[in-house]
């Protein structure tokens, strides 16, 4: 069942992605986390409701706190990185997201890394200096970013499945997107006296709609395979997924020019990725 969840997740986070680019082309970076978390909140607290009977350990609110987070800051930076950068060149940066988790779990879980791991890990790494188009292209605002962005996602993946040990998943979805809409508001209100909150969307804004739904069942699909999986195999698959996703989304819908290079190299991306957790797979 958990593999069924994780590649559901992936799915989503694929399509959560397209929605999010199209969206970024019209709304602030700001204004779409805002409506993403205000939005999720009343679905996770239903679900919280109806649905789950797991007690609430005090060891989950730090984890937690941290998760909520990185969370908030990374979906900023990766929106603002949407909105400046094209898709195809954005997403196969988060390829650094698996190996920052595989650290991250060996550091806080006690996993052990075999020589295997570590080769995939440095060629992953090459791979998209690759994909970037060489070393001279990656020194650029959107390429540290998404360097950022991948650090903030990769450690906090470990923190979700180290929070999930002591809480549910919808609670973990109540508090986080509670957090994040909180911290979220205050960038909204700060400099308005009156304390009203200055959002403003344009008319392609429904969108926000089905990218909503998509991220809902996204995060909580990846919280359920994380009961059974290591934080690591869940990155993993969802980046590879995404990688794929995001070049053909790149050629097909936005109308990006992809280059053969670029291509070969997610192919290698693609390759390295799974070995990085081949032994856990």
């Amino acid at each position: 069942m958990a593999v069924i969840f994780l590649f559901a997740s992936a799915l989503c986070w694929v399509l959560f992605d397209l929605l999010r680019k199209k969206l970024a082309a019209t709304e602030s970076p700001l204004a779409l986390v805002t409506a993403f978390n205000v939005g999720a909140v009343p679905l996770y607290l239903l679900g919280y409701i109806f649905f789950e009977d797991v007690p609430i350990e005090q060891a989950y609110f730090v984890p937690g706190l941290i998760a909520a987070g990185l969370a908030v800051l990374s979906a900023l930076g990766f929106v603002s990185a949407l909105k400046h950068g094209d898709i195809s060149k954005v997403i196969p940066v988060l390829a650094l997201t698996p190996i920052i988790s595989t650290v991250a779990a060996a550091v806080f879980l006690g996993e052990v890394l075999t020589m295997a791991q570590w080769i995939a890990m440095i060629t992953v790494v090459i791979a998209i200096v690759g994909a970037q188009g060489g070393i001279g292209n990656i020194k650029n605002q959107v390429f540290v970013i998404m360097v950022l962005v991948s650090f903030g996602w990769g450690l906090g993946i470990v923190a979700d499945k180290m929070a999930l040990q002591h809480a549910g998943p919808f609670f973990h979805g109540v508090m986080q997107t509670s957090l994040a809409s909180m911290i979220l508001v205050q960038a909204f209100t700060r400099g308005y006296p009156t304390g009203r909150i200055s959002l403003s969307f344009s008319r392609a804004a429904w969108w926000i709609l089905p990218a909503l739904l998509a991220f809902f069942v996204a995060v909580l699909a990846q919280w359920l395979a994380l009961a059974d999986l290591d934080a690591g195999v869940i990155e993993t698959v969802k980046r590879s997924v995404g990688i794929v996703g995001a070049v053909i989304a790149g050629m097909l819908v936005f109308k990006e020019r992809v280059s053969r290079a670029q291509i070969f190299w997610c192919l290698v991306i693609l390759s390295g990725i799974p070995v990085i957790l081949q032994p856990e797979i």
